[in-house]
């Protein structure tokens, strides 16, 4: 796999605590397409399509 940059584990890290894509962006000063882009990334390395499978799968990586 495909090490997570460090924004990346931030926006998964808030995606754990159930944030939406404009409270990630209002919290990480990004516009949301840019979450949305690393949000994508996200999905991309961690080889999921949801945030409940990201998330399950960080956990089992150990990444959260």
């Amino acid at each position: 796999m495909e090490p997570l940059t460090e924004r990346e584990c931030d926006v998964l890290r808030l995606i754990l605590d159930g944030a939406s894509n404009r409270e990630i962006a209002g919290h990480l000063t990004l516009s949301v397409n840019t979450v949305k882009k690393h949000v994508s990334n996200l999905y991309g390395k961690l080889n999921v399509r949801s945030r409940a499978q990201a998330i399950a799968k960080a956990r089992t990586l150990h990444l959260l």
